[in-house]
């Protein structure tokens, strides 16, 4: 009977355990570390600018970004993060200046949360940002499109 319980506690509980997206920190180390690939080709950098009790940045992280982030598909295309706004939060920058959260997110415009920036190594930016949530059913279409033109620009040889 308890074998029965714990093989219908994995199906039933989220696969996502462990996978949360990681708060940016320090955005040069990380992608020095992480943003290439085993070939030695650019990673895109998707973060997730939110802020405290914005109930759609969880429905985007919970719904599209976490499953995102256990495919292998986007794990050799794609370094995730995400920013915490009007938090009082600070982060190192893609040239090692620390500054606060709000104050980077206003270097793109995003303002309004969730907004999804595409930047490379340098913090430029590799494909539009998608802004809000309309509706979820296209969303992740709408990501996997910015990624992939994101890479596709990064590792045009």
């Amino acid at each position: 009977m308890m074998r029965f319980i714990l093989t219908l506690l994995l199906f039933v509980c989220p696969i996502t355990w462990g996978s949360e997206i990681p708060i940016a920190i320090d955005l040069q180390d990380s992608y020095s570390q992480k943003g290439f690939d085993h070939l030695g080709n650019q990673k895109v950098v998707l973060l997730l600018i939110s802020q405290p009790n914005c109930e759609y940045c969880v429905q985007v992280t919970e719904e599209i970004l976490k499953p995102m982030q256990l495919n292998q598909q986007y794990k050799n295309s794609t370094l995730f993060s995400r920013l915490e706004i009007y938090s009082g939060h600070q982060v190192k920058d893609f040239n090692g200046q620390r500054v606060d959260a709000t104050e980077f997110a206003q270097r793109y415009n995003a303002w309004a949360t969730p907004t999804l920036l595409f930047l490379d190594g340098l913090g430029n930016e590799v494909a539009e940002k998608i802004v809000g949530v309309n509706t979820l059913d296209l969303y992740g279409f709408y990501v996997d499109r910015a990624v992939s033109k994101g890479h596709k620009k990064l590792n045009a040889h």
